[in-house]
């Protein structure tokens, strides 16, 4: 059965991202962090406000787009896919955290993590851009990064 690209990709990052890199502005304390899907329900924003295991940092993996590679034979038959996951990471600030600083954390920890554990599949990150939003008083930090991976049928 061929996996799910976006439950993979959360896998991965789950099991790969280093907590003791990713340091509040002190370069002491860890900041808290979790690995959750694109698209809740929620505004984003309550999940730094939360009662409960409040985050200091999301990573959140959007749906993928999947595209078969397929053989050159006659009758082509596709032989792995090329996937591009979205990957986004908010923050904002916080007491003892500046959310563009571990936002620029964020981004080298998911180059670092693409870098080291490429293999299983070819793993690739590439950076889309910023999507920084005000929400008022409190400014959510955002970048936009796509992993990009090939991958076989199984």
């Amino acid at each position: 059965m061929v996996s799910d690209a976006k439950s993979a990709t959360k896998t991965w990052l789950t099991t790969r991202i280093a907590a003791a890199n990713l340091k509040k502005d002190n370069d002491a304390t860890n900041a808290a962090f979790a690995v959750i899907y694109a698209g809740v329900p929620y505004p984003i924003e309550s999940e730094f406000r939360a009662s409960a295991s409040p985050v200091d940092l999301l990573f959140c993996v959007g749906e993928p787009e999947s595209h078969p590679l397929m053989t050159a034979e006659t009758v082509p038959v596709p032989y792995g896919y090329e996937e591009h996951v979205p990957i986004d990471t908010y923050c904002i600030d916080k007491t003892g955290i500046t959310g563009a600083k571990l936002k620029w954390k964020a981004e080298a920890e998911l180059r670092r993590v693409a870098e080291t554990y490429p293999l299983g599949s070819h793993r690739a990150m590439e950076r889309r851009g910023d999507n920084d939003v005000s929400l008022g008083s409190t400014m959510l930090y955002s970048g936009r990064f796509t992993l990009v991976y090939t991958r076989d049928t199984t």
